[in-house]
């Protein structure tokens, strides 16, 4: 497909994008604690560059250190000693022909350091802390804190910058009727509400001259009653700040569920395009940006041609694979490694506090050298067992590192953990990085031979140098009385075809796959119980995604019992103890889902390496990162 649109050229302000694609920020906690930025800082966004994006927008940065200070570590520009490393980050972007911005930041009301400030005395944060109420004069003294960052990015090179008014923060806390309660010309109004960001803008203009672009991300809808409703005042907002000269609007989320900006893996693709479709329909002239799980060249192209957008945003997608936008250039779509939404950089950057990871890209976060796959001297013959994301990778790293490669899969096809992950409700974009494995692995020339269950003779016989081990997982058995009755299955069972319909089933186990497997069998009409003995489910899950599935568990009627302890089980029923007292629960079929432990293997008279679950029982970005780190080192 020919993506016209995707590819041309458009204005932001005085500057020229050389396609459609941009790169928004997303926080990574890869500064150091200073705030400079790091050689892996500069490498992942010049990556980003590399893959084709027109622009760059740094992460959101620290304004006024430490009173703004959001994340672990986080990019300062609040002082001009800065501007040497930021130059540097600068001149690495710019030499493959892409525009860079940074996101000026301040959290207000949600600042992790206190004092925190704010246009009102809101109780919105959930620590009970109230902010200091700004004054006329703080206000003023806030929107230099502003301009002061501009001046620095300026001097550093930097194209323009890009004002955060979204997400519930500073900005976003005046222009929202939920955050703001003021009674002076700074509430009230949809002009007054604005007039802190009109305050920003102004003294940017003033400070790094008029024709410095200043683009802005805006909260045009907020998902809780009372707030900011797009097709009302998110229109007017939108109309102010183009008034006031945003050379750009990035249609956003204000206050509401992070759940609506930071979306678990079943929301479809571009859900929240229509945001930028309300201003483009309101007659904003100005460029308007979508953003919201845009996955697809396709889908991306689409938005462009019917008018929903003038720039399509390509964050995840980009952590996933920052070579999108050639791919899609050159033909190569199919080729892209898509992000399938795991949620892996939510779970790193905001759950953990720790450096951005990505569950399907093992270079993220990782070192400029990490990436590079020298050729090795001596090619190898690499035999693989597994066809599971920890093989599938192994076997694409080795290859290209100039090894010939035969990989076996007991299945019919490959796959592995990442086609059961793919059944449950809202997973099957699992099966994107099936079809991306598929496609590389066949254009490097590997063996996958499937149906075949290998054993050390089958190995032995292709003469390999060495061996991988990729074997998975089997489920997790507990010694329980009757756990080999007749009415027992296991969960792969279950997700590789085993229907049930109509019965009473019980599941065993509350992890994220016992909660996949009862969300499962819940939609053919089953009456399902989880049984756990630990005091809540699904406990390890990021926490968005893990309250997304709790809510469908609960729309679906399945019955959670935590704190209970299975002792026994029966041909059609589980005793379970509960505060010391034991009660039957029938069923027609109980489900093991306890988890997995890791497959054995014969020993084998050459090198073996075990990766992924047959190592260690893990999720999806440890299985790819075991699959690459082994390759890197072939």
């Amino acid at each position: 497909m020919n993506f016209e649109k995707l590819f041309s050229k458009l204005k932001i302000g005085n500057l020229t994008l050389k396609n459609r694609i941009i790169f928004p920020p997303i926080s990574t906690n890869l500064a150091n604690v200073s705030g400079e930025v790091t050689e892996r800082f500069v490498y992942h966004y010049a990556r980003r560059a590399k893959g084709g994006a027109a622009l760059i927008t740094v992460e959101n940065a620290c304004i006024d250190y430490p009173n703004t200070l959001g994340g672990a570590t986080q990019p300062r520009f609040d002082d001009e000693k800065f501007v040497p490393s930021l130059s540097y980050l600068v001149e690495e972007i710019h030499k493959y022909g892409a525009l860079v911005f940074v996101e000026l930041t301040h959290q207000g009301l949600f600042a992790s350091h206190l004092p925190v400030v704010a246009p009102s005395d809101v109780p919105l944060r959930p620590d009970g802390v109230h902010p200091h109420v700004l004054n006329k004069k703080e206000i003023e003294e806030v929107a230099d804190k502003f301009a002061k960052a501009a001046v620095i990015a300026k001097k550093a090179g930097f194209d323009g910058v890009e004002i955060e008014a979204a997400h519930g923060l500073l900005i976003d806390q005046f222009l929202s009727p939920i955050a703001n309660k003021r009674t002076d010309e700074y509430g009230g109004s949809i002009e007054n509400r604005t007039r802190f960001a009109k305050l920003v803008i102004d003294k940017i203009k003033k400070f790094c001259g008029k024709n410095y672009p200043v683009t802005a991300r805006v909260g045009v809808v907020d998902y809780v009653d009372g707030g900011i409703v797009p097709e009302k005042d998110g229109i007017e907002i939108s109309r102010k700040f183009e008034e006031y000269g945003y050379a750009a609007l990035h249609a956003d989320v204000g206050f509401g569920n992070k759940e609506k900006r930071l979306e678990p893996m079943a929301y479809p693709q571009a859900w929240r395009s229509n945001l930028a479709k309300i201003l483009k329909d309101a007659g904003i002239k100005i460029p308007v940006i979508a953003v919201g799980v845009i996955r697809e060249p396709e889908i991306a192209e689409k938005l462009l041609e019917d008018g929903t957008a003038d720039i399509v945003a390509l964050g995840r997608t980009l952590i996933a694979d920052p070579d999108w936008p050639i791919k899609a250039k050159y033909g190569k779509e199919k080729t892209i490694r898509k992000c399938v939404g795991c949620s892996e950089c939510i779970v790193s950057r905001h759950a953990k506090g720790t450096a951005i990871r990505c569950g399907v890209n093992p270079n993220v976060g990782k070192e400029r050298e990490y990436e590079f796959l020298i050729p090795s001297m001596k090619p190898k013959k690499v035999v693989i067992v597994g066809g599971g994301p920890a093989g599938l990778e192994a076997a694409r790293v080795s290859a290209l590192k100039g090894h010939n490669v035969v990989l076996f899969e007991k299945e019919s096809d490959i796959g592995g953990a990442i086609r059961q992950a793919s059944v449950p409700p809202g997973k099957s974009k699992m099966n994107w990085l099936i079809d991306y494995y598929k496609s590389v692995l066949r254009e490097l020339n590997v063996v996958i031979k499937t149906s075949v269950t290998a054993n050390s003779q089958i190995v032995m016989d292709e003469k390999p140098d060495e061996v991988v081990l990729a074997i998975g997982a089997e489920p997790l058995i507990p010694p329980l009385v009757g756990i080999k009755g007749p009415n027992i299955l296991s969960y792969p069972e279950i997700f590789n075809g085993k229907t049930l319909k109509n019965e009473e089933i019980v599941v065993g186990g509350g992890g994220l796959v016992g909660c996949e497997t009862a969300l499962y069998l819940a939609q053919f009409d089953n009456n399902v119980s989880i049984v756990e003995m630990l005091p809540d489910i699904a406990i390890d899950m990021e926490p968005i995604s893990r309250n997304y599935l709790i809510n469908e568990l609960k729309e679906n009627n399945v019955k959670i019992l935590t704190l209970s302890k299975i002792v026994e089980l029966t041909d059609n029923a589980v005793k379970v103890e509960k505060e010391r007292r034991i009660q039957e629960i029938p069923f027609d079929h109980f489900i093991i889902a306890f988890g997995g432990k890791p497959r054995e293997f014969e020993s084998l008279p050459v090198p073996v390496h075990v990766i992924g679950d047959a190592r260690e029982v893990a999720k999806l970005v440890d299985a790819v990162r075991d699959g690459y780190a082994v390759g890197f080192d072939m």
